[in-house]
């Protein structure tokens, strides 16, 4: 009969941490520890870019920004504290957030006393669906002499189902959301779950929208789904955003027949030359997304395409310099 270790809990956070600001916050932002940090609340590893520490917002500073790589222009702040949570550290939160137009806002402390868990779940049953709040408690563990494991235990975080059923209770009163809107909450609600099931992608919220992003490491780079009703189809695609978009496409279509023979399904190169963006898709005709018995056979399509454009173009998206541009190239 094998024998197994005990787990034990090392209470002394400053054993592994000396200080807040100069050991725990620097430990942090090291990507492999934010991307831990995205695993632990559901967005996968690739959702955090690093944008600075110690960051300016009038006469305070804020511990970590980040780049909401799901996002085209989202933020997330992320607050340390050694020991309980206390309301100075609430406040700035809120400020950190407004001073960085920040939608993500992560709350990181040995202890979150019970009535600031109370005001962070308020603040993400009170607030538009474009927002989200995290409280974590950060843990020590060890097995016998193993080294020391952190772990981030989520105390308090969005309730996409409360929160929705309070948005679409609003609605309702405001003619706000049609139902084909709501149709798409439902939609992307269930494709999520999918997800989860077959793959390590991570998606944004469900939203009442005809898209959904999930980021793939880099900021302004992401796999998105589409759908259209009206026209009948879904579609897996990565998605370049802004300014930029032209000339990281230009570099990609360098090794486009390599990427196309590496693909085992065709890819559409599409430069959107009247948008700040281009996408590589690949679309499945005949799938009505208002059908609803037909989601899981989309869902599944959906799933599988994008986990395939994840292998093919990830690395190629950390790795893309616009150094390697010809002259002669957009930019």
């Amino acid at each position: 009969m094998s024998e197994f270790g005990k787990l034990k809990q090392i209470k002394d956070i400053k054993s592994k941490w000396r200080t807040e600001a100069q050991h725990f916050s620097p430990w942090l932002a090291e990507p492999e520890n934010l991307e831990l940090l995205g695993e632990t609340l559901g967005f996968g590893g690739d959702w955090l870019e690093h944008v600075g520490s110690e960051v300016r917002v009038g006469e305070f500073r804020a511990d970590i920004l980040c780049k909401d790589t799901s996002s085209e222009n989202g933020f997330v702040i992320i607050e340390n504290q050694f020991g309980k949570t206390d309301h100075d550290h609430l406040g700035k939160l809120l400020t950190y957030a407004a001073g960085h137009d920040a939608k993500t806002i992560i709350w990181i402390a040995e202890r979150i006393r019970d009535e600031h868990r109370a005001a962070i779940d308020l603040l993400n049953t009170s607030t538009h669906e474009d927002f989200q709040f995290f409280a974590l408690e950060i843990e020590l563990w060890q097995i016998a002499d193993s080294p020391i494991a952190p772990r981030f235990n989520v105390v308090a975080k969005p309730n996409d189902w409360v929160r929705h059923s309070v948005q679409t209770s609003r609605a309702r009163d405001v003619n706000d959301l049609t139902d084909l809107k709501k149709q798409y909450i439902r939609y992307w609600t269930a494709f999520k779950e999918v997800l989860e099931e077959r793959s390590d992608i991570r998606a944004q919220k469900a939203g009442p929208r005809q898209w959904i992003y999930m980021p793939i490491g880099r900021t302004n780079f992401t796999l998105t789904a589409n759908v259209n009703s009206r026209e009948k189809w879904v579609q897996a695609q990565f998605e370049l955003h802004q300014d930029t978009a032209p000339a990281y496409f230009a570099l990609l279509q360098k090794d486009q027949a390599e990427i196309d023979d590496a693909c085992p399904f065709s890819l559409s190169w599409e430069p959107l030359p009247n948008r700040k963006g281009a996408r590589i898709a690949t679309r499945l005709d005949n799938a009505d997304p208002t059908d609803e018995a037909d989601w899981q056979r989309q869902h599944e399509w959906l799933v599988e395409r994008l986990n395939t454009l994840r292998e093919i173009f990830r690395e190629r998206a950390l790795a893309l310099d616009l150094d390697d541009l010809d002259e002669d190239e957009p930019s």
